[in-house]
């Protein structure tokens, strides 16, 4: 169907044309003849791929036919374009073996080199300089001569020298290798399809020619309508559904309808018409501007484009709306344009090019995971943005730490903008900064340069404001500061700076001044000292309770507590472990129907607590005080009430339990 196509085409190219140029004399006509348009109406002739046909009359018997050889041999002009030559044979007499067809192969690949050197590239110069040279070549090989070999010159007969320029073969399922990768890259760059251009023409690179071939039905009907004076049709708000079975062309073909009709066939296989539309300077990127408000499977194709290149990581709905318009900007920003939300044809050209420009930080935001996002979530927890761990996927925390950024920015933009604001005040559509969770280009580049305030001005008592609200996140994440975050610098938060004075070799004056500052708001801050570190003996039965001394070192031995740990049925899990917390006052064990006092966990259910009782509010179970000093518990560290309290009270989160 390809095939034919192209040749109807090409053979009606000259009245599709003449049809556009008579259409106010119509009327005067007997007949009106159907408005069409395809491909070729869209190019200009010199782009369209041209064949050149120079056929032999052999009149070779049938009975000496021993087999048909052909060879197509591809150059590449001066000015990048793809030449083909094609040779048919006819092998008479006997069949040719594949060591002499090698050999005739070779001869005939450097007679096409050698021949169009002297040609200019279009097809009929090409045909007949390779005509010519496999004339003059054509002779009886002596020593040192470069004519078709001896023993081929008379059996292997020529039948047709098959010249076009350009050239581009057809590709459709399972026809891969370069010419199918330069294909996906195009289609790539045109928002089309997505992932890398593998060279392996499947199912998706099908499914991406599809919605290709549909838009250009769409340019082709643009043609129709504007020679009968109509306003172009809407776009299309969903893409071509693909048949299931790739060789069923029936199926995917167009109804054609009377009247005037694209000609352009929506099969999945890109011929040689369409990839020379596709790669010409002709190619139309959008049939208009898009700009916000616009629907469609133009604004999805956009869409798509810019999500690949890293400005959004909203998927391609079709719908322009403040996203899509903010995505739009931050790529004219970035390629030099009006920043104006508009995809006019300049904005266009540059993102449907090969070289379009890719940001310095690509688009994060929630589901986002790797390298990218660490470095996010780092300099967040550093410059006291967030208390977040540094794990590399992009959660609520990461999304609240960013909000909590974006809300910082966008007042120091508010307080810049109202120093030179009207007397009625600041516009707050004025502020560029949207406070949505979203880490796009632009916030990262201003989050990571050198003029952004990494290290807040000096602060004391009294200090107060989004900058006081920094330094008691930072203190937080760091274990110093547990009150909220009010942006009031008082005692709580001067006790704060004085612990981290202390700890980092500061003088302990709770002032943050500038070296306090550069310290903590630095990545080798110390974090605060835990008061102890509890230390659970199996072979013992205790636990011990050490405090830091001078250097840091916890050799301070403070408490010692007798215990039960787990059974040898049930035993203690042996480690370090940091992730710990105190848990409820009274904890009740539902498999054992009874109570314990001061749950404190250490890993999982595992958790140190008081003896048992039976009921809340009772009396304890003598034969769990009993047992304190041997192995009885179901893998719990248990205390005496008195024991388990001095930890529940004295132990916050995170301290280091070490069980051996």
């Amino acid at each position: 169907m390809k095939r034919l196509h192209r040749i109807l085409s090409m053979l009606l190219a000259t009245a599709i044309l003449s049809s556009f140029g008579g259409l106010a004399t119509a009327e005067n006509t007997e007949e009106k003849q159907p408005i069409q348009a395809d491909i070729l109406s869209l190019m200009r002739p010199e782009n369209a791929p041209k064949t050149t046909t120079i056929h032999m009359e052999t009149n070779i018997p049938a009975e000496q036919v021993a087999e048909q050889r052909d060879f197509n041999q591809e150059l590449i002009s001066s000015r990048g374009d793809i030449l083909n030559v094609e040779f048919k044979f006819t092998v008479r007499n006997a069949a040719m073996g594949e060591g002499q067809w090698a050999t005739v192969r070779q001869w005939l690949k450097q007679l096409v080199l050698s021949s169009v050197q002297y040609v200019q590239a279009d097809s009929e110069s090409l045909a007949h300089v390779i005509y010519d040279g496999y004339r003059a070549q054509r002779v009886t090989a002596m020593p040192g001569e470069t004519g078709m070999p001896a023993w081929a010159s008379e059996d292997l007969v020529l039948e047709d020298i098959v010249c076009t320029v350009p050239y581009y073969p057809e590709l459709t399922i399972d026809v891969n290798g370069d010419a199918t990768r330069r294909l996906q890259q195009k289609l790539i760059d045109l928002g089309y399809l997505t992932g890398n251009a593998d060279g392996c023409y499947g199912e998706n690179t099908r499914n991406a020619v599809m919605q290709l071939e549909e838009y250009v039905r769409q340019l082709e009907q643009d043609e129709i309508d504007a020679a009968l004076g109509l306003a172009p049709a809407p776009e299309p708000t969903a893409t071509p559904e693909p048949d299931g079975d790739a060789d069923a062309e029936a199926s995917v073909e167009p109804t054609v309808q009377p009247g005037p009709t694209p000609m352009t066939t929506v099969d999945g296989i890109a011929d040689g018409l369409l990839q020379a539309y596709l790669y010409s300077d002709d190619f139309k990127l959008a049939r208009h501007d898009l700009r916000t408000g616009d629907e469609g499977s133009a604004v999805s194709r956009m869409q798509t484009r810019l999500n690949a290149l890293g400005y959004t990581t909203d998927p391609a709905d079709g719908i322009y709306g403040g996203g899509t318009a903010r995505a739009l900007r931050i790529f004219q920003y970035y390629s030099g344009l009006d920043q104006t939300g508009i995809a006019d044809a300049a904005t266009l050209a540059k993102l449907y090019s090969g070289d379009a420009k890719v940001p310095d930080n690509a688009m994060l935001t929630v589901g986002s995971s790797g390298d990218d996002v660490s470095r996010l979530q780092k300099r967040l927890r550093i410059l006291g943005f967030a208390s977040i761990a540094v794990d590399g996927g992009y959660g609520e925390s990461t999304k609240t730490g960013v909000e909590n950024l974006q809300q910082y920015m966008r007042e120091m933009e508010g307080e810049v903008l109202a120093a030179t604001a009207s007397p009625e005040g600041l516009d707050e559509s004025q502020l560029s900064v949207e406070v949505n969770g979203v880490a796009d280009p632009l916030l990262l580049d201003d989050f990571y340069s050198d003029s952004f305030p990494a290290v807040p001005a000096e602060m004391t008592t009294g200090s107060e404001g989004r900058d006081v609200v920094r330094l008691q996140r930072r203190l937080s994440c760091l274990e110093y500061y547990y009150s909220g975050l009010d942006g009031q610098y008082g005692s709580g938060t001067v006790q704060a700076v004085s612990d981290f004075q202390r700890r980092n070799d500061l003088p302990e004056t709770g002032v943050a001044d500038r070296n306090t500052m550069a310290a903590l708001f630095n990545e080798n801050a110390r974090k605060a000292l835990k008061p102890y570190v509890l230390k659970v003996s199996v072979d013992d039965q205790r636990v011990y309770a050490f405090a830091p001394d001078r250097n840091g070192e916890y050799t301070e031995l403070v408490r010692t507590m007798k215990c039960s740990t787990g059974r040898k049925s049930t035993p203690t899990p042996k480690g370090v472990f940091t992730d710990t917390a105190p848990g409820a006052r009274w904890h009740f064990f539902k498999k054992f129907n009874c109570w314990a006092q001061y749950a404190y966990y250490i890993q999982g259910g595992i958790m140190f607590h008081s003896v048992l009782y039976s009921q809340k509010g009772g009396k304890v179970t003598q034969s769990s005080v009993n047992h304190l000093g041997s192995r009885a518990s179901h893998g719990c560290v248990r205390l005496s009430v008195e024991d388990a309290k001095w930890i529940w009270n004295n132990c916050p989160a995170n301290t280091r339990v070490e069980v051996y």
